[in-house]
């Protein structure tokens, strides 16, 4: 009787399933493993909002118990406004292949704030990655506090030392210059006088620069006159003085702005030429400020050297602005690269302002 061929082949069949099992059990492993590190809350959703599964690391962070939401629609689960939110969201989501975003709030066992980053996950299906960002919303506040306050005591600080300069240092010149103008009309020679015309003349010059500082450090024409006006004055002084030509345009500005607005443009239009003038090598900038749909867009630009925004993310200059913008809940973009010049758009909300507007205009100041 002829001998039987080994089965070699079926035992290799076996052997690979085995392993295959194994390697499945190992991803599965790995993928819980990595499911039960991540804090974040993960949604999978239908494009038509439907919810079909979800990953919740901290329960305690869901809206609504599973049962509740699973099957169901976005907007039978979630606020009316937000649901239409997510809704717009998850259509985007399906448009594009990167990461739509959506900030919310909603009202747990306490105020919570959350960040969801929904993604496309197969046909008509979308992943939201949804992370509780509520401490870092308050954190986010609290140094906006922090800054508002400390931005107000440098105001406070400036505003009395433009006073001082003014009510006290500037009066002594002036006493100081009707002294030596009296001497030259009594001096006893041509020579003399001749001399003391010179340095009554020399005074004057001290005095307009200390006048110049303190209107700088407080633009009493911001109060009085308003932004357009103080912005004019600004752009028209950094003409004359820094070899600079600004050319200033305003359109649809409210009569009446809130001081911290007002402040907040006048400050960074101020901290922008001075940049400009001393680093850009620039002849021209050009400052916009317009109004519209219950925001003040400021827009600063120069064609001169430019820079590298990342490299200077510690320089005061920079620094200032970008807490000025946040203490206003703005929103600042500096577009620079180098020997490409500069660009810095700030947009910041308004609240109720007056209906009364300043006329379009356009300048070379």
């Amino acid at each position: 009787m002829a001998e039987q061929p080994p089965r070699v082949q079926p035992m290799r069949q076996e052997q690979t399933e085995a392993e295959l099992r194994a390697a499945v059990a190992s991803a599965e492993t790995r993928s819980g493993a990595i499911l039960k590190a991540i804090p974040d809350l993960m949604f999978v959703m239908m494009r038509d909002g439907t919810y079909v599964d979800y990953h919740a690391g901290n329960p305690k962070l869901l809206f609504v118990p599973p049962t509740t939401f699973i099957g169901k629609k976005v907007h039978e689960v979630m606020p009316p406004a937000l649901a239409a939110t997510f809704i717009d969201a998850l259509e985007r989501a399906c448009q594009t292949d990167d990461p739509v975003v959506v900030e919310y709030e909603l009202a747990l066992d306490e105020p919570r704030h959350f960040e969801a980053r929904i993604v496309q996950a197969g046909a008509d299906r979308l992943l939201s990655i949804v992370r509780d960002v509520t401490e870092s919303k308050r954190a986010m506040e609290l140094n906006r506090h922090l800054a508002q306050r400390l931005i107000a005591s440098q105001e406070a600080e400036r505003q009395r030392i433009a006073r001082e300069l003014h009510d006290d240092v500037s009066q002594r010149i002036a006493i100081l210059n009707a002294e030596v103008d009296l001497m030259a009309a009594q001096a006893g020679s041509e020579a003399a006088r001749a001399r003391l015309r010179t340095l009554a003349a020399q005074i004057r010059d001290i005095a307009t620069d200390v006048h110049d500082i303190s209107y700088a450090l407080h633009p009493s024409w911001l109060e009085s006159l308003g932004l357009v006006a103080g912005l004019k004055s600004l752009c028209r002084d950094a003409s004359k003085l820094r070899n600079l030509r600004v050319y200033f345009t305003h359109t649809q500005i409210p009569g009446a702005l809130e001081p911290d607005v007002s402040l907040c443009i006048y400050r960074i239009v101020q901290e922008a030429l001075h940049n400009i003038a001393r680093h850009s090598q620039a002849e021209e900038a050009n400052v916009s400020v317009t109004c519209n749909d219950g925001h003040m867009a400021l827009r600063i630009t120069d064609l001169g050297v430019g820079f590298n925004p990342s490299q200077l993310r510690s320089g005061l200059g920079l620094a200032s602005i970008r807490e000025r913008v946040a203490v206003v809940n703005g929103q600042l973009s500096i577009d620079a690269a180098e020997g490409g010049g500069a660009q810095i758009t700030v947009e910041i909300p308004l609240g109720s302002q007056g209906s009364n507007f300043a006329p379009p205009s356009t300048a070379h100041v």
